[in-house]
This record gives C-alpha cells, sequence and structure tokens, in this order.
C-alpha cells in the first residue's frame, strides 16, 4: 500500500472519531438539563420577569425544545463557523475561543517544558540501564520507574507545592512562585504585551515571546513559575519513557550489527552512542509523540494545583461551575489533540517501518 492511500485511510478513521467525541460529550453535557446550557448567556442584572423572558428566548435560541439530534446539528453548524458559545467561569466569562486563546498557550508552554525535562532524564536513565543490565544503576532506574507509575499525580504535586513554593516546610525552600505564569509588574508597559487580552505576542507562549524580544528577565520568571508544574507532570512521563528506552535499548543490543562493530574492535561508547542508542531511539520518538499529547491532556489536576492559568486550570473550574460551554470547548481541544497525535504516530511508524502499512 501507498504512503499516500495509507495516510488518506487514517483520515478516514480521524473523521467518525472526532464525531464521535462530540456527540458523546454533547450528550453528557446535554443531560445537565436546561439551565446548565443557557446559565452562561442569563444577565444576572434583570428582573426575575425578564430574566424568564430572556431564557425563553435562549431556549428557543439553541432549539432545546427540538429533538437532540437537531441540537447537534445546530451545535456542530456553529462549531465548523467558529461559534463556540459562551463560558462563564470563576476566572473567565466570554466566547470558548477567546478563553482557548487565553489558557492553552500556557499549557503548551507548560507541555513543553516538561516534555524536555522528561526527555532529558528518561533516555540518557532508560540507556544506563539497559547497558548495565541487572547492575545498581539498573535496579534503580527500575525503582524510580515503578515509584513513577506508582505515585499519585495529585499528592506529588501538593507535596512540591508545600515544600516549594511555601514556608510550610521550611522557609529556606520557598524558592518557587505559586500561581500565575509570570510577574505581572514585569510585564507593565511591554509593547508585546496585550493586557487587556492577557497574551504575548507573537507566539502567545510568554517564554518564547520574552526571548524573541530579548527581555531576560520576564523569561526567567516564567521559568520560574513554569518549573514546579513541569517537574510534576515531568515525573509521571519519565517512567514509561525510561522503561521503553530500557527495553528498546536491550534489543537493539542483541541485534546482529552491534555484535559485528563489537567484534570488529569499535570502542563501547562508540557501539552505545552511534550505533545501539540511534537505532533504539526511533520508535522511542515516535511514542513520545504521544506522551507530548499526553501531557497537555492531563494537566488539570496540576495546574488547578498550582494554580497555573491553562487549559486545565479553565477545565477545573468550568467543571466546578458546571459550565457547559466550557466543559465542551476544553474536551473538544483535548480531543484533537490526542486524536491528532495518534495520527501523526500512525503516519511516522508507516514511514520508518513500510511493514505496517503494507499488513493492512
Amino acid at each position: 500500500m501507498k504512503l499516500s492511500t495509507y495516510v488518506i485511510r487514517r483520515i478516514l478513521i480521524l473523521i467518525p472519531t472526532l464525531i464521535g467525541l462530540t456527540i458523546i460529550v454533547f450528550l453528557l453535557t446535554r443531560a445537565g438539563g436546561t439551565n446548565m446550557i443557557i446559565g452562561p448567556y442569563l444577565n444576572p442584572r434583570l428582573s426575575a420577569q425578564q430574566q424568564l423572558i430572556e431564557k425563553q428566548q435562549l431556549i428557543k435560541q439553541f432549539h432545546l425544545n427540538d429533538p437532540v439530534w437537531v441540537q447537534y446539528f445546530y451545535y456542530m453548524w456553529a462549531l465548523v463557523q467558529g461559534n463556540w458559545g459562551l463560558t462563564k467561569t470563576a476566572i473567565y466569562t466570554g466566547p470558548v475561543t477567546t478563553a482557548i486563546a487565553l489558557f492553552m498557550p500556557n499549557t503548551i508552554q507548560l507541555a513543553i517544558v516538561a516534555y524536555v525535562i522528561a526527555m532529558f532524564i528518561a533516555i540518557p536513565s532508560g540507556t544506563a540501564s539497559a547497558v548495565r543490565k541487572n547492575s545498581f544503576v539498573d535496579q534503580f532506574t527500575r525503582f524510580i520507574a515503578f515509584v513513577g507509575i506508582s505515585l499519585p499525580v495529585f499528592w506529588l504535586a501538593q507535596i512540591l507545592a508545600e515544600a516549594f513554593a511555601t514556608p510550610t516546610i521550611s522557609p529556606s525552600l520557598n524558592i518557587f512562585p505559586l500561581g500565575g505564569t509570570v510577574d505581572a509588574n514585569l510585564l507593565v508597559g511591554q509593547s508585546w504585551y496585550n493586557q487587556y487580552l492577557g497574551i504575548s505576542y507573537p507566539t502567545h507562549i510568554m517564554m518564547i515571546d520574552a526571548l524573541i524580544h530579548g527581555d531576560i528577565p520576564v523569561f526567567i520568571s516564567a521559568v520560574r513559575h513554569v518549573i514546579l508544574p513541569a517537574a510534576t507532570l515531568a515525573f509521571t512521563s519519565i517512567a514509561g519513557i525510561m522503561r521503553y528506552m530500557r527495553s528498546s535499548m536491550m534489543e537493539t543490543l542483541n541485534q546482529d550489527y552491534v555484535r559485528t562493530a563489537r567484534s570488529k574492535g569499535v570502542p563501547e561508547k562508540i557501539v552505545i552512542k552511534k550505533h545501539a542508542r540511534k537505532n533504539a531511539l526511533i520508535p522511542v520518538v515516535t511514542v513520545s509523540g504521544l506522551l507530548f499529547a499526553g501531557l497537555l491532556g492531563g494537566v488539570v489536576v496540576i495546574e488547578e494545583i498550582f494554580n497555573y492559568p491553562g487549559m486545565g486550570y479553565w477545565t477545573y473550574w468550568a467543571m466546578m461551575g458546571l459550565d457547559s460551554g466550557g466543559i465542551m470547548g476544553s474536551t473538544i481541544v483535548f480531543g484533537l489533540i490526542l486524536v491528532s497525535a495518534n495520527f501523526v504516530v500512525d503516519i511516522l511508524y508507516a514511514v520508518i517501518d513500510p511493514r505496517i502499512r503494507l499488513g493492512e
């Protein structure tokens, strides 16, 4: 099968998956009742009589008296036109699309830093564990992997927040800020930062934009704000990558070309770095695409604990406030990310190993 045919087939599978996701979430939000759907649109300043009239108008506007499948059709039609509805939470009230533009860059920043930390630690550790099989290094990395899989992320986040962002355990350890993405006073008067929208330019990712404009104090502040939630998020992923790297590396070390290189007298360091690890990284890097998507989707608890204003933080407040617009919008975004990541990984696998598409 040609690669182009394989890609088209995967896209055809992708579309019904996304439609199925929207149907499930749409039905769940409709299960909350009429008030949950139209709540963000009601004006609390109106009198009881005026609110009743407004409520009837909104019921008609959203076709809530029609069958569910008709409501879903109108919702999807508005969705593809860019009208994702309104969200009304304790941290933001307004269009869902604006909320996504405001909170999503912060979550991307958090996921990038967590991804770098996870890969920087897991790949060398997994390599060392495979090369020194059954040694102390191997046992220690396997123990860390076991702890990483078993440890509840909310507990770890709470411990790190108490230890390094408050004077609860020790004042000398209180070295990181808790809440926000940067010290607000550093952004006053910055031409590349929109105070009203709360976003920076041109990428909307604070760390990157600070570097682009050469503002080192803002960059350092952004790093200090992201390091604790990123470290917590990375710890949950290090275990999986480490075990995957160890397994892939051990399999690669048993290949004939590695034995041949050793028999020719190639130094062990070169065998490990240039022959074994390079090939062992192929499946690990491919799977790491799913890891990044998982990081983006697993931020709700961590962002809430660290008061980090990202998509997960907004989603938490949307769920607490039974805000159907926020719940629906964030779920669709996270679903798009996960499904797209799976699609990219499938294509990478097909490019790396043609047997996958030939076996379809």
